[in-house]
């Protein structure tokens, strides 16, 4: 009974090597052409039509910066707030 589990398994061993072995005879027998000579090689593009090369940059004067705005919160994030969000108090007073 073992020889005939063996029986396969062998013959389907032998089968996958004798593919890879003729593949690589044929393969061996029938090398690829070589490539074709290259003539003429296309000449390289202006490099200013490329960008590679920039024209002379204009002096422009630097813009004038806004006036920057007095922040709501002087001291950056307002933890306090964030943690009354998160106990559930009421953002502002109720005024009445």
């Amino acid at each position: 009974m073992r020889i005939l589990r063996l029986l396969p398994i062998g013959a389907a061993f032998a089968a996958c090597t004798g593919i890879i072995g003729f593949a690589c005879a044929d393969r061996l027998a029938h090398p690829r052409a070589a490539p074709a000579p290259i003539l003429v090689r296309a000449a390289p593009p202006e490099p200013s039509a490329t960008g590679s090369i920039l024209p002379a940059p204009t002096m422009v004067p630097p813009p004038q910066a806004a006036p920057k705005a007095t922040p709501r919160i002087p001291n950056g994030f307002d933890t306090e707030r964030l943690h009354a969000l998160m106990r559930g108090d009421p953002i502002a007073p109720q005024k009445r």
